[in-house]
């Protein structure tokens, strides 16, 4: 099962804000989109989805950003994902006529989900925390 992009850009912000989370530290759009590589654009409108998904909240003004509208250890992947796909599936196959196809991709798609309901945002965050620690990055977030 292939993620979306979106999701992909969704993730990696989250991530981003998650290891900001202890500094209070608000994300300008602009940096999120550096950090996953997005386009400044593209992901000011993820992070609008995030935000009507409760993921997110947006802080205006001078100073004002993005940052987590829960904590990190609230936030399930698995809900991040159905939430940005809204809830459809993506495989390499669709359309083709066949009952075993699709029992087949239905378990993959049950299998996927059970993986990510168990993975929560700050799971994922201390995962990237530990690999940039061994590449001696400090708080260069490149996801």
């Amino acid at each position: 099962m292939a993620a979306h992009r979106t999701t992909e850009y969704a993730v990696c912000a989250l991530v981003v804000l998650a290891l900001e989370k202890d500094g209070g530290k608000i994300q300008q759009a602009a940096a999120l989109a550096r950090s996953s590589g997005t386009p400044p654009k593209f992901m000011e409108q993820v992070l609008r989805l995030l935000g009507k998904g409760g993921f997110v909240v947006s802080r205006r003004g001078a100073g004002g950003g993005y940052e987590l509208a829960r904590a990190p250890e609230r936030i399930r992947l698995g809900e991040v994902v159905s939430w940005m796909e809204g809830g459809t599936e993506r495989a390499i196959g669709d359309g083709v006529p066949s009952r075993e196809w699709k029992i087949l991709r239905d378990k993959a798609e049950t299998a996927r989900r059970a993986v990510l309901e168990k993975e929560t945002l700050l799971d994922l965050a201390e995962k990237v925390q530990q690999r940039m620690a061994v590449r001696g990055r400090g708080s260069e977030y490149q996801i």
